[in-house]
């Protein structure tokens, strides 16, 4: 299983610009790693049924959240695909949950799984292999 995250050119690794915005601390970046090294061993079908993988999430049928339990709920979104659905996923947008709310909200994940489909039939690329924390 191949991982990849939401890149906007010319040079924004979106996951990781948002971990580096709201400062995640070394425990959670480490948790964070620790969980997506675990998707890419089981695949999307395992980590679903193990339950750290929920989705989709309501409303977006393309969309799932990474369940992470750190010193705050951290819910980074994915997608399967959106090209090869059985060999890749890709990262489109950290996230947080608190009272059963997500922020950001899961359209802004849909979106950028759109962004990538809209400029992939113009020859840009709107992502890059996923980078560790």
């Amino acid at each position: 299983m191949k991982l990849w995250d939401f890149f906007r050119p010319p040079e924004r690794n979106e996951i990781s610009t948002w971990a580096r915005k709201e400062k995640l601390t070394p425990r959670e970046r480490g948790q964070l790693n620790q969980k997506l090294d675990r998707l890419v061993q089981l695949g999307f079908e395992t980590a679903h049924g193990l339950d750290f993988l929920d989705g989709p999430v309501l409303h977006q049928r393309h969309i799932y959240k990474l369940v992470i339990h750190a010193g705050r709920m951290l819910r980074p979104m994915l997608c399967l695909g959106p090209f090869e659905n059985k060999e890749e996923m890709t990262i489109l947008c950290g996230a947080f949950e608190k009272d059963g709310t997500l922020d950001p909200q899961p359209q802004r994940a849909e979106q950028n799984r759109q962004t990538i489909i809209d400029q992939h039939k113009f020859g840009v690329e709107y992502r890059t292999a996923h980078e560790r924390f």
